[in-house]
């Protein structure tokens, strides 16, 4: 694992961006950053199904910076 990454930094919000009916995306955000470091591409119809293919993607993630 790398010194400089604590996945504590990262943290997955679910945001009503849009009108309906898919009116969600995630975002993932990093300490000490204004904007989002990644989002969804597409829109979901419910907060609960962003936030479930965002905590995916947010493992990912901080799999992918880990090393």
């Amino acid at each position: 694992m790398r010194r400089d990454f604590d996945p504590e930094d990262y943290a997955l919000v679910a945001k009503l961006r849009a009108n309906p009916p898919n009116p969600w995306k995630w975002e993932i955000y990093c300490a000490g950053k204004r904007l989002p470091i990644e989002q969804s591409a597409t829109y979901f119809e419910s907060r609960g199904a962003a936030q479930q293919a965002g905590k995916k993607a947010l493992s990912e993630l901080l799999a992918k910076l880990s090393y």
